[in-house]
């Protein structure tokens, strides 16, 4: 038996930037924002959701900002004082009737890099990273941080700004797995 025609899942988005088996539908981008939203364990932002499927290359940058200015205006989203996007019923109705219409590869991608970049800005506003020219070489200063409180400072000197750079976003990229390293070679028996 031969699959329903659905038009509301027409090739009408823009492609640029997507991979092959990525969202060439305008309809399945914004159902896509919602299931990511309504199942991710972390609290997402227009920008987290934007950025993971720009990096998974599941969809076109401007058709997914677009999407998610229209889920919000037609009450499928609801945007926080915070920033984070919430579901409201309307969207969850609709992705429980048309999640399945997404492949599962899709759906699983694009949930894990929303949560990697979610917890990615969140290393980055509580573990900060600073970068400044001291004479002829640059110093990067690294805390690692719970909240409020700094438990390590580490500063690090670089004879280039470009790994200054590096350092400080693989830093903030894994800061937990920096603090461990260290604390792991200072009270190592070697």
């Amino acid at each position: 038996m031969e699959k329903e025609y659905n038009p509301a899942l027409q090739f009408d988005a823009f492609t640029a930037g997507i991979e092959d088996g990525g969202l060439r539908s305008s309809s399945s981008i914004a159902i896509l924002a919602c299931y990511i939203i309504a199942r991710s364990k972390e609290k997402l932002t227009k920008k987290n959701v934007v950025d993971a499927l720009v990096e998974g290359k599941i969809a076109n940058y401007f058709e997914i900002s677009s999407a998610i200015a229209k889920m919000i205006k037609t009450d499928n989203l609801v945007e926080g004082d915070d920033g984070y996007l919430s579901i409201t019923d309307k969207c969850a109705f609709n992705v429980e009737m048309l999640e399945n219409d997404l492949p599962i590869t899709i759906r699983e991608k694009a949930v894990e890099l929303a949560a990697k970049t979610a917890r990615l800005e969140i290393y980055k506003k509580e573990n900060k990273a600073t970068v400044e020219k001291d004479g002829d070489r640059y110093k990067v200063t690294l805390h690692v941080s719970d909240k409020n409180c700094d438990f390590m400072v580490l500063s690090l000197y670089f004879p280039s700004e470009a790994q200054a750079q590096v350092v400080k976003e693989k830093f903030q990229t894994h800061p937990g797995e920096v603090y461990e390293n260290l604390i792991n070679s200072i009270f190592s028996d070697n």
